[in-house]
């Protein structure tokens, strides 16, 4: 894929997988388990009776149709072709590319707080303060700030959405115009676009922000720049970054490697699936995360499963239905399987799984543009979270954005911040006209890696890798004995130690029962 970011184009080599194996094998195999399934006679392809079964192919049929079409001998087998060119039609693309600006607003937001003067620079002394401000943000007070605690607060004027709807996320996600696919028809001429300076149709070397070396693939009549026919081969081109992603979880192991790329390269042991890495034109970090979409697509179904059923039977008739689009266009029959003109719990449930299989098998990658970094580089993991230690080394994170060697930091200063993030593709039943059927956006934090004991890992209720005192449930002398380094935050190396101290002499350091101890009716 290519990344079109102002100071030149990127391109990734991307190897992704679904547990292991390529999405189109994922989907192949998934389309040989459907036909055994259904195949109740073993003949290796589905008459209408046994296609019918599966919500896939249910379709509303007048009655005496069925005798109608067996009377003049037309053949309604579905081969094994037939029933994979179905599942390419529910599963769309294996890999789907799209793009979420709206966190380059965020990221304005978080230099207007540090900016505490608003003369467009912070200083060292506002780099200083940056710790209180931050803390003032933390609105859920779970010591973490999010980006939406950055968010502005809401209009009281303005006016409500008529329909409220539960499935889009503030951060809503569009068509990508940072990211493709270097086999899309348009790119060549999407890049000339972009970045030819001259207008002449061609792209030399210079307005790529490339070397001449990694023009000479491309380039095969030597002239030295790029045309639109030679653009179509970008793909001979060396990759600034390869990497390989599975969007499942297989034995344990990361979701995410970086094999190869020509920056430095910034990783964390905590966390496994998120790596950065740094280029003259841009910082660049890619995360995959890990997400059951039958699980979030069943959660979006019997919520509306709930708003809908107004009378509280149990089960929605037509009626009930009749305010959502989507049912009035065919939906009703394929969710009823019995054709009693009734949808229960169980046949909402068996629809969402048969239809949330072909897209399960496949990629959605969306860039984010964190616009100048303010906000990534306080967020030092990663995990899309400013936690309590990031907070307080806010200083020394700021600092290290500098660049033109004056005092102070501009709001345009730092290198060009962007995010990709690598997940499995989601079934969204009930859709909305801003966000496709097939696609249910969120914007999570990172999932650390668990570390340090049990006792340490249950006490540290915000999951950010650190203990404070707000979340010991300790006496104060015992955070204070485990507080090795004396920053008010318990790491898991200090955990780690303490336990090793307690087992070789509990009767001179800190006991073992009162690192496990409960001291709340929670705990």
């Amino acid at each position: 894929m290519l990344l079109m970011l102002d100071g030149g184009p990127l391109r990734v080599r991307l190897h992704v997988s679904v547990a292991g194996q390529s999405p189109l094998d994922a989907r192949k195999s998934m389309v040989a388990r459907l036909i055994k399934t259904l195949d109740a006679n073993g003949d290796g392809q589905l008459a209408r009776e046994e296609a019918q079964r599966s919500p896939l192919f249910r379709e509303k049929q007048r009655p005496g149709a069925a005798q109608f079409i067996k009377e003049i001998g037309a053949n309604m087998v579905m081969t094994p072709q037939k029933v994979a060119q179905r599942i390419e039609q529910f599963g769309g693309e294996t890999v789907r590319y799209r793009q979420n600006t709206s966190t380059s607003d965020t990221d304005d937001e978080v230099f207007k707080l540090l900016d505490g003067d608003s003369d467009g620079t912070i200083t060292e002394v506002e780099m200083f303060n940056a710790v209180d401000l931050l803390l003032a943000k933390d609105s859920d007070d779970d010591e973490c700030v999010t980006l939406d605690e950055f968010a502005p607060p809401p209009d009281p004027n303005a006016m409500p959405a008529l329909v409220p709807n539960p499935n889009v996320t503030r951060l809503a996600r569009s068509v990508a115009e940072i990211v493709h696919d270097t086999h899309q028809t348009l790119l060549p001429a999407q890049l000339i676009q972009k970045y030819d300076t001259n207008r002449d149709r061609k792209l030399s070397a210079a307005e790529l922000n490339w070397t001449a070396e990694r023009v000479a693939p491309c380039d095969k009549d030597g002239d030295g720049q790029l045309s639109v026919g030679e653009l179509a081969s970008i793909a001979n081109s060396p990759a600034d970054i390869e990497l390989a992603v599975d969007v499942i979880r297989v034995k344990g192991e990361p979701m995410l490697r970086v094999l190869s790329s020509l920056g430095e390269q910034v990783t964390s042991d905590q966390y496994p699936d998120v790596a950065t890495v740094k280029l003259p034109a841009a910082v660049v970090t890619f995360s995959s995360r890990e997400v059951d979409p039958f699980e979030v697509s069943m959660a979006v179904a019997l919520r509306t499963f709930n708003e809908l059923d107004q009378d509280s039977n149990g089960y929605l008739d037509r009626g009930e239905t009749m305010s959502r689009e989507r049912f009035g266009r065919g939906l009703f029959d394929q969710v009823d399987a019995d054709g009693d003109g009734k949808i229960f719990g169980e046949e909402m449930k068996d629809f969402i799984r048969s239809r949330g299989e072909p897209i399960a098998t496949t990629c959605e990658v969306t860039a984010f543009d964190d616009g100048a970094g303010f906000y990534s580089t306080l967020d030092a993991n990663g995990d899309r979270r400013i936690s309590m230690r990031e907070m307080r080394y806010a200083d020394k994170s700021l600092g290290q954005m500098e660049r033109d060697a004056q005092p102070g930091i501009g709001s345009t200063e730092p290198a060009r911040r962007y995010r990709i993030e690598f997940v499995r593709g989601v079934f969204n039943p009930f859709g909305s006209p801003d966000r496709p059927a097939n696609a249910v956006a969120t914007d999570a934090s990172a999932k650390p890696r668990q570390v340090g004991p049990i006792w340490f890992q249950r006490w540290d209720r915000n999951n950010d890798g650190d203990i404070t005192w707000r979340e010991f449930l300790g006496p104060l002398d015992v955070f204070e004995q485990l507080d090795v380094d004396r920053d008010g935050l318990i790491d898991p190396r200090e955990a780690d130690a303490a336990v090793d101290i307690a087992s070789a002499k509990p009767q001179k350091s800190v006991s073992e029962s009162s690192l496990s101890r409960p001291t709340s009716v929670e705990e």
